[in-house]
């Protein structure tokens, strides 16, 4: 189903970012063509969407001049990203560092797991270089579902969770895994220095999304998407969100018992098997990275 419009960002004269539609091929200002100046914001945009869709497909406006791609939320959001969420890859880690598999967490009423990037530092838009990080050598990638939060939840149970979800993005959730368990041979288990999460997570640039976001009205089933990431041409990943261990509407529902998640913030719902990690195969310069998820949209990265 190919969305009939979408939801981003473009860089007015001045160099402000401001929220933008996109209809039929051509990128319009949202406030200019909605005539309501509250609406050059996008987390704004985002929690009036659900009544705006009907103006949003017939107004008439001009188009703005053809635009780079741009990170379609600004930098104040918040960035919270699933630590584990499929069982392949799981798997395949515990294999890989030589540890036993964990059992299946719903039989242990373990609930879903996420950790926070800062958005401000770590968003890169589409088609942007990502210099490899001074602090770390093994940097691996992970195509992601992000759900991008369109009004406050809080509380929120996992049959209405998707109510509060504006649309979704393509995400990669770079990592530098020399920075976490997976080399820090110096340190304890037990140590709370064993983990460097900031480093391993949090670099310049760590988390690259696509240009568009695609309103959920457009996203029949979040859990039935195809996804994919080559490197330089190659497959590395290939599953599909049916096979998450919590759905996008269980970690939303989650989150939203320990704070309250805001209009443009995104959640990141976990990557599959075939990360670099597990074959210890890791991005070099002038790598260039693609991720794919059905419906969603493109992401592309390279490597500087």
């Amino acid at each position: 189903m190919t969305a009939p419009f979408t939801l981003t960002r473009h860089r007015a004269a001045g160099g402000s970012l401001r929220a933008a539609i996109r209809r039929d091929g051509a990128l319009y200002d949202a406030a200019g063509l909605l005539g309501d100046p509250a609406l050059a914001e996008i987390p704004a945009l985002l929690e009036r969407l659900a009544s705006l869709a009907d103006a949003i497909l017939t107004a008439r406006g001009t188009p703005l001049p053809p635009q780079r791609p741009e990170v379609p939320v600004p930098g104040s959001v918040a960035l919270f990203c699933a630590a584990a969420n499929f069982s392949d890859h799981m798997l395949a880690m515990a294999a890989k560092l030589g540890i036993q598999p964990e059992p299946d967490p719903r039989t242990l009423d373990v609930k879903p797991y996420h950790f926070l990037k800062p958005a401000r530092q770590c968003l890169a838009p589409d088609g942007a270089s990502i210099a490899l990080p001074t602090h770390a050598a093994l940097i691996d990638w992970e195509v992601e579902l992000a759900a991008v939060i369109g009004r406050p939840a809080r509380n929120v149970s996992p049959a209405r969770a998707l109510d509060h979800v504006a649309g979704y993005l393509v995400a990669n959730d770079l990592s530098a895994r020399d920075r976490g368990l997976m080399k820090r041979v110096n340190v304890p288990d037990g140590s709370l220095f064993r983990t460097d999460f900031i480093g391993m997570k949090a670099f310049d640039g760590a988390c690259p999304v696509s240009t568009d976001i695609v309103p959920a009205a457009f996203v029949p089933d979040p859990q039935a998407l195809e996804m994919d990431l080559s490197v330089n041409g190659t497959e590395r990943q290939h599953s599909s969100t049916a096979r998450m261990i919590f759905t996008v509407a269980e970690q939303i529902a989650q989150l939203s018992t320990r704070l309250t998640l805001m209009p443009g913030d995104l959640v990141l719902t976990g990557t599959p098997a075939g990360t670099g990690a597990e074959s210890d195969t890791f991005l070099k310069a002038g790598d260039v990275i693609t991720c794919r998820i059905g419906g969603i949209g493109t992401l592309t990265t390279r490597i500087g």
